[in-house]
């Protein structure tokens, strides 16, 4: 994982959200399934907020723990197999920019399936308040600014 480009601010959610993902990069899915109810407790804001790219024909928003585990269910059981590697984390005051590479094999067809990921984590009192994430960089950075 690359080091971070930080703004000064955040320093401290670069290192919290770092910690998080270098605690399931190399996880297969099995693996991934079985961490996140713990790590969502663990990390996530009661009232947290989960928005799904809006390139996705079937986007929605979830909200709190319960939420969180059923975005990353339904994303999750639609791969064969599925992988993640963190190319670059940024801080941006309470917000924390993550780019990574995802790897997936389809569950029913078989099919090969590779995409940058950008997420944007705002971070309030070591908790993850609001998790946003996009395939397209300008819609990331533009939630940055």
């Amino acid at each position: 994982m690359s080091e971070p480009a930080n703004s000064g601010a955040g320093e401290g959610n670069v290192e919290f959200v770092r910690g998080l993902l270098e605690a399931v990069e190399g996880a297969d899915k099995q693996q991934l399934l079985a961490a996140l109810p713990a790590m969502i407790a663990a990390a996530c804001d009661p009232q947290i907020e989960f928005v799904e790219t809006p390139e996705r024909i079937d986007a929605r928003t979830y909200r709190g723990h319960d939420g969180v585990l059923e975005a990353f269910t339904r994303w999750l059981e639609q791969w064969e197999r599925y992988s993640f590697e963190v190319e670059r984390i940024e801080g941006h005051g309470e917000k924390v920019l993550v780019v990574a590479s995802e790897a997936a094999e389809g569950q029913a067809s078989g099919a090969p399936g590779n995409a940058i990921l950008y997420a944007v984590y705002t971070v309030r009192n070591d908790k993850i308040t609001r998790y946003e994430e996009f395939y397209d960089e300008q819609a990331a950075l533009a939630v940055l600014a």
